[in-house]
Formats: C-alpha cells, sequence, structure tokens
C-alpha cells in the first residue's frame, strides 16, 4: 500500500543526519528544515560517524540518490564490487602440488576470534601509517562473527559435521610471529553453487597458495563446489588467475559507501573491502 511513494529513498536520506558528526565536515549541509520539516532525533552514541556503508542488492543509483538534501545525489557510492570465484579442485594436487598443507593449523570458533584480535591490531597500524584518505572496518569484536551465524543458519549441521573448521592459519614450527590467515562462511547454495566465501585475507603471494589450498580442502570437505574472496589484494590477482580464479564485478552486494568527512569521497580508499564487514 506504501510502496512507491518514496518513504524508503527519504528514511535513508535522514539517516545521514542520524549517523554523521557534521563537525567532521566543512561541507557537510545543515538539516533541510524548510524542505523535510523536523531533523531526526539522535540517540546516544549515534551522530559521530565518518562513513557510513551499505551493501545493495537494487544497484548502483537508487542508494546514491539518498542524499543529504533535496537534488543532492551525495548518498551512498559504489566502491570496488569485485569478485574471484574458483572451482573447487576435485583432488589436492590439481592446484599446488606440495603445497604446505602440513603447515596449516584449522581454526575452530575460538581460533577464529583470536585470529582477528591480532588482525585487528595490524589493521589499526597499518590505517595509521597512511598518508592518503583511509579508513577500514575491524574484523573483531563481533562484526565477522555475524557470517558464521548467518553460515549455521542456512546449513545448521556445517559446525558439527566437520570439527568446526572455520578457517586456516599458516604456522611453522610453532612460529605465530607472521600472522598469515584465512577464514570464511559458507553459502549452501540457496542461488547458485554451494560456495565458499574467504571473508578476511592476510598473506604474502607465497602463503596464499597455501591458504587457498586449505580453503579447497576445507571447501571439498564440506561438499561446496566453488571459492570466492571480495577484493583480492591487487599483488594477488595474477596468482588467482593463473589457478583458475575468475575476477568480475558483482551484480549483488554492492558495497557502497556515504563519506562525512573532508575531502573527496571518490579518493577515499576502503581498505579490506572483503566479506567480514558484509551484513
Amino acid at each position: 500500500m506504501n510502496r512507491g511513494k518514496g518513504y524508503a529513498k527519504h528514511m535513508m536520506r535522514l539517516l545521514h543526519y542520524v549517523l554523521a558528526d557534521p563537525t567532521l565536515s566543512q561541507t557537510f549541509p545543515p538539516f533541510p528544515i524548510d524542505q523535510w520539516g523536523a531533523p531526526p532525533v539522535i540517540r546516544q552514541g549515534l551522530g559521530r560517524g565518518i562513513v557510513s556503508v551499505l551493501y545493495s542488492d537494487v544497484g548502483a543509483k537508487f542508494y546514491e540518490a539518498c542524499g543529504t538534501a533535496p537534488g543532492r545525489g551525495d548518498g551512498w557510492t559504489v566502491k570496488s564490487p569485485v569478485g574471484t570465484i574458483w572451482k573447487v579442485p576435485k583432488r589436492q594436487d590439481d592446484v599446488v602440488a606440495n603445497s604446505g598443507l602440513k603447515n596449516i593449523r584449522w581454526l575452530t570458533k575460538e581460533d577464529q576470534e583470536q585470529v582477528w584480535d591480532e588482525d585487528a591490531l595490524l589493521i589499526q597500524k597499518e590505517i595509521r601509517e597512511v598518508t592518503s584518505l583511509s579508513f577500514s572496518f575491524l574484523p573483531n569484536n563481533g562484526l565477522a562473527n555475524y557470517l558464521q551465524a548467518w553460515s549455521l543458519f542456512y546449513s545448521p549441521t556445517a559446525s558439527a559435521s566437520e570439527g568446526g573448521i572455520w578457517g586456516a592459519r599458516i604456522e611453522e614450527e610453532g612460529d605465530r610471529s607472521n600472522l598469515a590467515f584465512a577464514t570464511w562462511c559458507l553459502d549452501p547454495g540457496r542461488e547458485g553453487p554451494g560456495t565458499m566465501l574467504i571473508t578476511r585475507l592476510r598473506a604474502t603471494s607465497e602463503q596464499f597458495l597455501i591458504l587457498l589450498d586449505a580453503a579447497f580442502e576445507a571447501a571439498r570437505r564440506f561438499g561446496l563446489e566453488q571459492v570466492e574472496i571480495w577484493n583480492l589484494e591487487r599483488s594477488l590477482v595474477d596468482i588467482g588467475r593463473k589457478l583458475g580464479g575468475e575476477t568480475s564485478e558483482r551484480e549483488d552486494h554492492l558495497s557502497s559507501l556515504a563519506w562525512y568527512g573532508n575531502g573527496n569521497k571518490e579518493e577515499v580508499e576502503w581498505w579490506y573491502n572483503e566479506k567480514f564487514s558484509w551484513c
């Protein structure tokens, strides 16, 4: 009854004024009272944001048109909705001979959270050292846990049947000083092939070969047909392609951002724009 009247679009426009900290930008506009009436109430803990993100399943234009004032198209802009997909080989030696799976430690739910804590510290350090306009989300403190719950909702026996394997970490003779890991969630094939979705990856080119092989091995155990990762690091794209990966822009779950700080939104770098922050 209420569809087609612009209510959803207006709700998203109002959301900017609930999330944004207007003191962070010299160009953030005042609330357009003359056109929209009274501004929304800002609850405690809100109104402090410099960036807002969402994942669009209705294309790129709708949320971008949800701007901060009538006629302004400064809403959420699609940012690098790229994914790489591999078909899972039937055997381990179809990919990388002697890949080093002997150095892999499979991650339980508890292991996964510890790895994310370590990763979060490294991400914060890396972002602080960047001179360009950049931001990142952190996988710990419950953010990436959502996808595990999501996996179990659609595939409730996955954790119990496979011993709770939610990722892989490389450890050489007990050395844990160099963090290299992949965590994942499962999509049993509700709308396509059964897929292992790598939620977060930290690896050098050599480590990537091992971790991808580990992901293939785990996917075989779960009976999944393919492995997917979002925004594979540039230095790993060619390696992924040589191993049969196909990289393309996604048609859904389009990662999009609204920027409330100073500077040009088009120049903002979204570090680690991977699956772990999707919801």
